[in-house]
């Protein structure tokens, strides 16, 4: 089959690149007096600036989780009793809904939010007493939260677990899965129902007691965290199937990381973020996905005031599901087979689909279109010399369906 050579100029589209960038946001926590500030970040020179006119949102915050919604530029996160939701652009307020728990025995915690339904999910947990034994049990479910109105929904028909470790959360977009840690268990909760999808033991290779602090990455469809052993010393990543946990080349000597804030991954930049505190003061430590290496720890507070809750605005910005609700699949569906290499690639590379490919897309990881070609050929060869180095989106359209990959360019 003749194959075509795609020789093509960064198309950018400015207008979304304007909003959608890799801009990191969180919670500026000041501890005298007590307040709580929305604010950006440089993550290189540890500069925080507050948004707006450095509005006092509350005094407390749910350190288990925020939300950053690069559609409607929003941040939201929960204080003592209730969901605000504060504009990223002028910092005002732009909801304060109070928290309604089907039981007010209940919490709803853990929460992460997800770019392809724009719903926020999280851990429901509630103590049942049974008068007649006397036993107390926990019960555990996902549930979600509607942000507008605060109502917390269940969604898992049983109970799912009995515990969850303080070691982050996280949401693969693509799978429609839930990720949390129980009791030595890497356990992924099906965001359609509720059940188990995937609870395989954590086993650690080498360095490292505990597996923490993950984050998932949109980049390459990988979650990352952090190796612990009487402080940091690696960066990992996790087969979420297996539990298996591999260490990246490079040893670390960090003797913390601050649980309040949570991993974020820059996509663009393939940088792992987390918190430590030393003797200087509060660090922003941002180590390479590729090796693990600190590309970046400046100190961001030495007054003892907190960056909290953060988020990058493209982390999986306009994710889609690959997997279909199985409750409503249809019978007849067919799926779409893509082989691309090389990969990672430094002049061409390959695509070879299972049916004939009547839309190419190459798009960056913020969604902006640089390239669109109609090739109606199974098959394709695509000069990506130009591009800078980074990671990129190929969608493929076909008549059995649509499909998309992520590649490296190095």
């Amino acid at each position: 089959m003749k194959k075509i050579l795609f020789i093509f100029l960064a198309l950018v589209n400015t207008e979304l690149s304007a909003q959608i960038d890799n801009t990191m946001y969180g919670l500026y926590r000041i501890l005298n007096p007590n307040s709580v500030q929305l604010a950006s970040i440089d993550p290189l020179t540890g500069i925080i600036t507050p948004i707006g006119n450095a509005n006092t949102l509350s005094t407390t915050i749910n350190s288990t989780g925020a939300a950053l919604n690069p559609y409607n530029m929003s941040y939201t996160y929960q204080d003592e009793d209730s969901w605000l939701s504060v504009d990223l652009q002028n910092g005002s307020v732009l909801n304060d809904v109070t928290v309604t728990l089907p039981n007010t025995s209940g919490d709803f915690n853990n929460f992460r939010f997800n770019t392809a339904d724009t719903n926020m999910y999280g851990l429901y947990s509630q103590v049942i007493y049974d008068p007649l034994t006397g036993i107390i049990t926990g019960d555990m479910r996902l549930a979600t939260c509607d942000l507008t109105s605060g109502a917390v929904s269940i969604i898992s028909p049983n109970s799912i677990a009995q515990s969850y470790t303080m070691t982050g959360s996280a949401i693969d977009p693509y799978l429609m899965v839930y990720y949390f840690e129980s009791e030595g268990k890497f356990v992924g909760l099906d965001l359609y129902n509720g059940q188990i999808y995937s609870e395989p033991m954590i086993t650690l290779m080498g360095n490292g007691i505990t597996f923490d602090n993950f984050a998932y990455s949109c980049a390459d469809t990988t979650m990352y965290g952090l190796i612990m052993q009487n402080g940091v010393k690696a960066l990992g990543k996790i087969n979420v199937t297996t539990g298996l946990v591999t260490q990246l080349p490079t040893l670390l000597n960090f003797d913390n990381y601050i649980m309040n804030s949570g991993g974020a991954i820059d996509p663009a930049n393939l940088v792992y973020y987390f918190e430590t505190m030393d003797s200087t003061g509060i660090k922003l430590v941002g180590l390479s996905l590729i090796d693990g290496s600190v590309v970046s720890q400046p100190v961001i507070s030495s007054n003892g005031n907190y960056f909290d809750m953060y988020r990058i605005q493209s982390d999986c910005y306009e994710a889609e599901p690959t997997r279909a609700n199985p409750a409503s699949a249809g019978i007849d569906s067919q799926e779409v087979s893509l082989n691309m290499y090389p990969n990672p690639v430094q002049e061409e590379i390959h695509l070879t689909a299972s049916s004939s490919i009547e839309e190419l897309e190459i798009l960056q990881l913020n969604g902006s279109l640089l390239y669109s070609f109609q090739p109606n050929q199974p098959s394709a060869q695509i000069s990506v010399a130009e591009l800078s180095p980074g990671m990129y989106l190929v969608n493929l359209k076909t008549k059995a369906g649509s499909v998309s990959y992520r590649f490296v360019k190095n």
